[in-house]
């Protein structure tokens, strides 16, 4: 066996006679497996687990392993037979066979119980009988095909996992049946995963290539190590070109920073004992140590680009892995605010965390990257006010087009939060989610932005408060990254545009101002910001019966525009959450404003949308936001010109008195 020592095996089999409970949650999944009968598919017809999503509600339909047929959404009630349900059921049962697989192989090296091993091999080699012969298959985009899953990605978790699960039983087979599976399906899966893989900076790549290292190290293979592990493209390619100077995995989405890590981390918890591990590379810390600067009040992970509520549900368990080979107080702070929310009984911390994790706090603080760089900068308050302005790169794939973008916290609410997305599959990713008008920033002619590099240029902390300063210019030369990307924005819309947004960060608001240059004279220009709760108070309005037949603003509804008098130079929006009280001050100036409903996340709710539109080619919004648990702290907002700047002057009353500031942006 590679990936554990006998030291390591009997100290895991000690620690089960102390603290049996992470080894009785692992039993409890495998339970239904153990108990049915092999269920493997004979040819190769599963798909994409994706697809397994309400197209009307965005919400993932609940599986019954006893039903191929039907398939029902737990929003709506609809039952759903057919293409592509039935063929994904089929993907959601390879997952979760090869998923129980290595679990059962971890119940028996640690508990000897030979009943597990039987089942995981008998599984093995169902799949090691059928699985040359599987087709290949598979239309997703962005990805390779696959021939147990419908992609090249499904195809490297499928056979990580057999191989992993194959070194942990490897003294329980037969020599007659660890032949089977290597020379059946391991070994020709790595060649087709080998075939299959592209040249590209990816969390897929990492992913595939994990797994051929895994086959590799089992089988002595030398040419699939340094095909996975050394060559360009390879694991130490992807983790050294794959991290930014900001650290961020170069998907910008956490949801991928965490997924690439995973698999990063599957390779270096096999290789760990070989010459072969690279665990103390810097960048991985790095990676690791980031989100401790994102983190938000409540501690919860920023849904930044594709990130979905079920793709960080466990990805604070790495840590245990990463705590205990590289240490610091950083993972450590994360280990310790994660166990103050769940009970640290999850398998990570059993076999791969240390026994006992020191105590340790810290507070978060502000955060940013040097001036003329890109990242995000992350802006802290007391009564968890937090704000996250995103000036990032373009980053692929999974990328949401929306440099500028901004995130707001307060109160333990999400008041004007990034949505992220949902499940790929479903209708209202691609149609709504990814999109620059479902986001907290400006888009132009209802288009989505181009890629562009984004930058902070300011930061400056003065007089108690913290101005912020950061622009996107189309203008100038961009990097794209080394990655495949289908085109899903207008060149044309943006290449002429520069765009600054400017915050001013004090401790009852903050100030914004928004400035595009260079838009097409015909073409509206829209600040879109949406904020959570009801609407108390709002400018009146005329009902549009159609706002736009456009995505994603076609999914907005119950829209308003707003009925100004001629003279109105700023307006107010007043939203109420929980008791947690929002007030928008804008400066109007000859704007048209609207109000009005769409999709939250997921879709079978609403939030509140405020959409401004002015032309080009030169555009200025401004705004104050606030909240409060209780009456509004600001009392008065002017906006006014003064030179090539907009002054904000506002006034209120907090705690410590009557306050007035005046902001020059």
């Amino acid at each position: 066996m590679i990936q554990f020592t006998e030291q390591e095996v009997r100290h895991l089999r000690e620690k089960f006679q102390r603290q049996q409970g992470a080894v009785d949650r692992i039993m409890e999944d495998v339970k239904e497996i153990m108990a049915e009968p092999v269920l493997v598919p004979k040819t190769g017809i599963a798909n994409w687990a994706l697809y397994y999503y309400c197209p009307d509600c965005s919400v993932q339909l609940t599986f019954d392993r006893n039903d191929k047929y039907h398939h029902s959404c737990p929003s709506c009630g609809r039952v759903y037979s057919g293409e592509p349900y039935d063929s994904t059921w089929w993907g959601i049962i390879n997952s979760r066979n090869y998923t129980a697989v290595f679990q059962m192989g971890l119940i028996h090296l640690i508990t000897g119980e030979t009943d597990y091993a039987r089942k995981a091999v008998d599984i093995m080699m169902e799949y090691s009988g059928y699985y040359k012969d599987y087709e290949v298959h598979g239309n997703i985009p962005y990805n390779g095909p696959g021939k147990s899953g419908a992609q090249t990605l499904d195809e490297a978790n499928f056979l990580r996992s057999f191989a992993m699960s194959y070194d942990l039983l490897s003294d329980f087979m037969t020599e007659e049946e660890k032949e089977f599976i290597g020379k059946e399906m391991l070994i020709p899966g790595a060649e087709f995963l080998m075939e299959h893989r592209h040249n590209q900076l990816h969390n897929h790549e990492v992913i595939i290539n994990s797994a051929i290292a895994v086959i590799g190290l089992i089988f002595g293979i030398d040419r699939y190590v340094r095909f996975a592990v050394y060559e360009p493209y390879g694991i130490l390619y992807q983790l050294e070109k794959g991290m930014l100077s900001d650290h961020m995995w170069f998907e910008g989405a956490f949801g991928y920073h965490f997924y690439a890590l995973t698999s990063f981390f599957a390779y270096e918890k096999f290789a760990l004992h070989t010459p072969h591990s690279h665990i103390k590379h810097p960048n991985y810390k790095a990676m690791m140590e980031l989100l401790v600067s994102y983190v938000e009040p409540g501690f919860r992970i920023p849904m930044l680009n594709d990130t979905n509520y079920g793709h960080t549900s466990k990805s604070l368990h790495l840590y245990e892995f990463a705590y205990r080979e590289l240490g610091g107080e950083k993972l450590l702070f994360i280990l310790n605010r994660l166990y103050e929310e769940e009970k640290r009984d999850n398998p990570e911390a059993f076999i791969y965390g240390v026994d006992e994790l020191p105590r340790c706090s810290m507070e978060p603080g502000n955060y940013h990257v040097e001036a003329g760089q890109s990242g995000s900068t992350v802006l802290r308050g007391k009564d968890g006010r937090y704000l996250l302005l995103k000036h990032d790169r373009y980053g692929g794939e999974h990328d949401h087009y929306d440099r500028l973008g901004i995130s707001y916290l307060a109160y333990g609410k999400r008041i004007s939060p990034d949505l992220g997305t949902t499940g790929y599959g479903a209708v209202m990713h691609y149609d709504f989610y990814k999109n620059t008008g479902s986001h907290n920033t400006v888009n132009i002619g209802g288009e989505n932005q181009a890629p562009v590099n984004a930058r902070l240029t300011r930061y400056e902390e003065r007089d108690g408060g913290i101005y912020v300063e950061t622009e996107a210019d189309w203008t100038l030369p961009y990097e794209m990254p080394d990655s495949f990307t289908i085109v899903q924005w207008k060149e044309e819309a943006y290449r002429p545009v520069k765009m600054v947004r400017k915050i001013a960060w004090e401790e009852h608001y903050f100030a914004e101002v928004f400035r595009i240059e260079g838009a097409g004279k015909d073409l509206p220009v829209d600040w879109v910001m949406h904020f959570s709760g009801n609407r108390i108070e709002q400018p009146e309005g005329k009902e549009i019966e159609i706002f736009s037949d456009r995505k994603p603003y076609s999914y907005l509804h119950h829209m308003k525009k707003a009925v100004l008098s001629e003279n109105q130079a700023s307006v107010v929006h007043d939203y109420e959450d929980g008791g947690i009280h929002t007030r928008v001050f804008t400066w109007s100036q000859g704007k048209e404003l609207y109000d009005g409903l769409g999709p939250d996340n997921p879709s079978i709710s609403d939030i509140n949308y405020q959409i401004e539109r002015g032309y080009g080619p030169e555009i200025v919004f401004a705004h104050v936001i606030t909240s409060s648990n209780g009456p509004c702290l600001v009392r008065n907002v002017t906006f006014s010109e003064d030179g090539d700047y907009i002054a904000i002057e506002v006034e209120g009353e907090g705690e410590e008195g009557k306050f007035s500031r005046i902001h020059k942006m």
